[in-house]
């Protein structure tokens, strides 16, 4: 009983999650429509970047992100370089969309990018009868920090965004790419399905806190 009703609260955390995410995406191309055109077409290069927003050089595209640390654990926010990327279900996601990081339109290998995402572990939360034992019981928040490079599966200004994959053991690996991270063909990680197991930290798994933000 308490198992199903971690999912059913992680299924509705997703479900308002992702909502945000794309409410949050949304309004950001709105804002940018109005002062000069969301992913407007640069007439000299054809590549889809918001003119007069994007430094010459550059472009600028979306960030997602997909879970694939479990049930018992989720992301409440991160960034990539600083920039905001809303948050993720700690199985699944990458539905949702934030705008906007600036990439160069023409990269040299390899490009990095430093990622810092915060975990809210509710794997200590105890359950009775569907009833949360310590009504002060809160989630066990934990900054990490990874610099890594940037997978290209497509030309800069050809693809549909970044996809930002949270993986067990603190790791955490960025795709450019057309396709979205649940085809059967996406070149990233494996997209998670199914049941989501319970996170299960490795043993040698360490926190990386972060001092700012």
């Amino acid at each position: 009983m308490m198992n199903l009703f971690v999912r059913k609260r992680r299924t509705m955390y997703v479900r308002i999650n992702l909502t945000l995410q794309r409410l949050a995406g949304a309004l950001c191309c709105t804002v940018l429509m109005a002062i000069s055109g969301c992913a407007a077409q640069n007439s000299s290069t054809g590549k889809d970047e918001p003119e007069g927003l994007v430094p010459a050089g550059q472009i600028a595209t979306t960030i997602s992100a997909v879970g694939h640390l479990g049930s018992m654990i989720g992301i409440p926010q991160f960034y990539v370089n600083n920039t905001w990327g809303g948050s993720s279900s700690g199985w699944g996601g990458g539905g949702g969309h934030v705008c906007c990081i600036a990439l160069r339109d023409t990269p040299k290998q390899p490009v990095m990018v430093t990622v810092k995402w915060q975990t809210c572990d509710i794997s200590q939360i105890k359950f009775v009868n569907d009833q949360v034992v310590d009504p002060n019981a809160r989630c066990e928040l934990e900054w990490h920090e990874a610099t890594v490079p940037i997978h290209f599966d497509v030309p800069a200004g050809k693809g549909g965004g970044l996809n930002v994959h949270f993986l067990p053991g603190h790791r955490v690996e960025v795709w450019y790419t057309f396709m979205g991270a649940w085809g059967s063909t996406y070149p990233g990680p494996k997209y998670p399905r199914g049941p989501a197991p319970a996170y299960a930290p490795l043993p040698d798994e360490q926190p990386t806190p972060v001092k700012t933000k």
